[in-house]
């Protein structure tokens, strides 16, 4: 092979340091963007953190609306199912034989009124 020529390895040198300046360029523009990177992934964490907390949070509220109202429904169902025992309402306590609640007093009432008269008349 022949040697290059002066003339050859300057042009193989000007390419060269052109090449190593658009590395260069290269290099900076990608530290910079790595540097960008760097600021915005915190952000960017942050905000699917944020996002996550939001929708678990109301999730939340849902199920405890849900089992709040379910709650609420067994105790009105209970409270029915008590006053319809006490007011001689229920089927199967007035199977059983049980007085309703009104009728007690009513005889309670009309014990106490001819209580009240028999002690009239002794006096």
């Amino acid at each position: 092979m022949p040697e290059p020529t002066t003339e050859d390895l300057e042009r193989t040198r000007a390419q060269l340091q052109d090449e190593v300046r658009e590395a260069r360029g290269l290099l900076q523009d990608l530290r910079h963007e790595i540097k960008t990177a760097r600021e915005l992934v915190p952000l960017l964490a942050k905000e699917r953190f944020e996002a996550e907390v939001k929708k678990q949070v109301a999730e939340l509220a849902e199920a405890t609306k849900e089992a709040m109202d379910r709650a609420v429904t067994k105790v009105n169902t209970s409270f029915e199912n008590l006053a319809a025992t006490l007011l001689g309402e229920d089927r199967a306590s007035r199977r059983k034989g049980a007085v309703p609640l009104p009728d007690l007093f009513r005889a309670r009432s009309v014990l106490d009124a001819a209580r009240t008269e028999r002690q009239q008349r002794q006096r």
